[in-house]
């Protein structure tokens, strides 16, 4: 973010703010904010990471999301959903990440969440959405599905082939070539 001076009064993006006493403040408050808000409009997932724990506090205190906040996070797992489609993995890791902030029980949110992560190379904070999700919702295939994709793609052969055989057991048919790819670098070990 950058300030400039424009006739002796800071100027930023057009707007001219006077420096007395009381202004100060609210200019110091407002370069805050913006600056804090700025990554997040831009898709800075590092960033958004922070909006996670923030309401997570109030779930560990075992209160359940209210209906608002529920609405919310709809809507930004959908908008997410959207940025998804458009292959802007990095808005929609936001968006996930705004949904669980408000409704850290919405199990497709933190499975997607995962998803978009491992799109943007980080497979290792992908995973504890993926097992998130299973805990919110052990009958979600696709969560398990998406586990195994990831403990795959880290060498973890054994736990991926042991999240196949869950999706598979809720009757979740698996990708045919995740299969064989996962098969060439460790048997399956049902069919030992």
């Amino acid at each position: 973010m950058v300030f400039y001076f424009d006739n002796g009064k800071p100027t930023y993006d057009g707007f001219t703010f006077s420096l007395d006493k009381g202004n100060f403040v609210v200019l110091v408050l407002l370069v805050m904010c913006i600056g804090s808000a700025l990554p997040l409009l831009n898709g800075d997932i590092a960033n958004a990471e922070l909006l996670h724990p923030v309401k997570n506090a109030k779930m560990v205190a075992d209160q359940s999301p209210t209906a608002e906040e529920k609405a919310a996070a709809r809507k930004h797992f959908e908008l997410g959903v959207a940025l998804a489609r458009e292959g802007k993995w990095g808005g929609a890791a936001v968006e996930y990440y705004k949904a669980i902030g408000e409704d850290d029980t919405l199990a497709e949110a933190h499975t997607n969440l995962g998803v978009a992560l491992a799109q943007n190379g980080r497979t290792e904070k992908a995973i504890p959405h993926h097992v998130r999700a299973i805990e919110l919702n052990p009958k979600l295939p696709q969560a398990r599905v998406n586990l195994a994709v990831e403990l795959a793609h880290i060498g973890r052969y054994s736990d991926a082939w042991a999240a196949v055989h869950a999706a598979q057991d809720l009757g979740h048919i698996v990708n045919d070539d995740f299969l064989k790819l996962l098969a060439a670098r460790f048997p399956d070990p049902r069919k030992k």
